[in-house]
């Protein structure tokens, strides 16, 4: 079997690209190399625009200077003058080409040998390659150079021309121009090959995390992505993918515990309803045996139905469906409603019951829903403090301009290493298991809390009565409400 490498053939004789060639990150950085190379192309070419312009202008400049002098001398002193003036200048080696021609069109005196076949300008400027006409001991001219000139009439129809070569100066051009060519090209290389570096980089940093992503649809929970701790986009979607993945095992580990709480918590009250309709079924018994039996079987059905409703509830919660119903609401007189129908349940229970609230206070939220978070601290409160104990409800703005609704009792009181767990679904500390409930009250004020956007906090209480505990404040604090 041959270990050449190979393309991957399609259809049609074709080949598909390389998958670092199909990225995004290539595209782009292709991309941005094109736009790069364009973008250098346009200055350097504006740098030969304006190199060209520049040499033209000075040449023409020295042109016309020198073609002034002579024409000067001409008009002072006659052709003699001028023909003596070309002739120094022309054994003196200078950088003008210099041509005066008889009215005949014979030459006179000057370092080229005839006019340029190139025809002038309106102004009798021309461009043209010459010849230097042979001087000294030199056996041949000195072939093509790149050359500007001035044709002028003088008086008496002798003709003057006064050149000025310009060959370095097109040299120098030329140069300038490959190298404006060169530099793109370089550039567009340089693109492609930085995009294929770094694409390759980024796809497989991608890999690792679609690679993670295909073991956790297979199953594999406790799989996370890599991550190189750069700080940069990738190392941001890798962190926030494995928090992802944190959240979605919890909850999965909440819904184990959920089920396994359900049964525990949902077996006996079933059993029990299940053994009073058995006994009323089978046992011999009066008529009102068997209708209390009902009666009770009909109590506990309610009471799982009420479980069932809360579960509900929390999901419905949970989406956010209710947010759209907020209003701007005054929590003092939600509180005196909730105090005035639990203060009577606390005179029978034993317990002391008392009520702060500051007036003028406003949150926005839903009214029954914060009603139903106060008259759930409250159910535990009076659940969980002895009788004797006393119940305290507080409204009050904190420093930060928040708004606070607390309850405080001196009960038993949450361990602190127990407060995130009882906020979950189902979750019920060994010493309340036998009291009724089934764990879904503060599970519901943090999901009413959240709906709000309010913090929800667990803190030790003032103390407890009878060595009975620390007891319990549980805050909930809503923002400040936006104008």
């Amino acid at each position: 079997m041959s270990d050449a490498p190979h393309s991957n053939p399609v259809a049609g004789g074709g080949y598909v690209l390389p998958p670092f060639m199909r990225t995004t990150a290539f595209r782009l950085t292709l991309l941005s190399a094109a736009l790069f190379a364009f973008s250098s192309f346009v200055i350097l070419a504006l740098v030969y625009a304006a190199t060209v312009t520049a040499g033209v202008r000075r040449a023409d400049n020295a042109i016309a200077q020198e073609s002034v002098a002579i024409e000067a001398r001409f008009r002072a002193e006659g052709v003699a003058a001028a023909n003596r003036y070309i002739v120094q200048s022309s054994v003196a080696g200078g950088e003008f080409l210099y041509l005066l021609n008889q009215p005949s069109g014979r030459r006179l005196s000057g370092n080229i040998s005839n006019l340029p076949a190139t025809q002038p300008d309106a102004q009798g400027r021309v461009r043209f390659t010459y010849e230097r006409a042979p001087l000294g001991g030199q056996s041949s001219a000195e072939p093509g150079r790149a050359a500007r000139g001035l044709i002028s009439t003088l008086e008496g129809g002798y003709t003057l021309f006064v050149g000025l070569d310009v060959e370095d100066e097109a040299r120098f051009v030329t140069y300038i121009l490959n190298a404006v060519l060169i530099a793109s090209g370089l550039a567009v290389a340089m693109g492609i090959v930085s995009g294929a570096v770094v694409s390759r980089r980024f796809s497989r940093r991608l890999d690792d995390i679609n690679a993670a992503a295909r073991e956790v649809m297979a199953g594999r929970l406790q799989t996370r992505a890599p991550r190189n701790f750069s700080g940069d986009e990738l190392d941001d979607l890798a962190a926030n993918f494995n928090d992802m993945l944190d959240r979605v095992e919890r909850l999965m580990q909440r819904m184990r515990s959920a089920g396994d709480s359900i049964a525990h918590d949902l077996r006996l009250p079933l059993t029990r309803m299940r053994g009073r309709l058995e006994a009323a079924l089978v046992e011999a018994g009066d008529l009102a045996d068997r209708e209390a039996a009902l009666a009770q079987a009909v109590s506990d059905s309610d009471e799982l139905l009420k479980t069932f409703n809360a579960v509900l509830s929390l999901s419905r919660l949970q989406t956010g469906e209710r947010r759209r119903a907020f209003e701007t609401l005054d929590p003092a007189e939600i509180i005196a409603d909730v105090a005035e129908l639990y203060e009577p349940v606390c005179e029978e229970t034993g317990h002391d019951f008392a009520m702060d609230a500051n007036p003028g206070l406003t949150i926005m939220g839903d009214r029954e829903l914060v009603a139903q978070a106060v008259a759930n601290l409250l159910d535990n409160a009076i659940k969980y403090t002895p009788a004797g104990g006393a119940i305290m409800l507080r409204l009050r703005s904190t420093s930060r301009g928040e708004v606070e609704i607390s309850v405080t009792d001196t009960g038993p009181g949450i361990p602190p290493e127990e407060r995130p767990r009882v906020l979950e679904r189902f979750v019920r500390l060994e010493a309340s298991r036998n009291l009724p409930g089934v764990g879904l009250g503060l599970s519901l004020v943090h999901a009413i809390a959240e709906v709000h956007g309010a913090e929800l906090t667990l803190d030790d209480g003032p103390g407890g009565v009878d060595g009975s505990g620390p007891g319990l404040r549980i805050a909930l604090r809503f923002p400040p409400p936006r104008e």
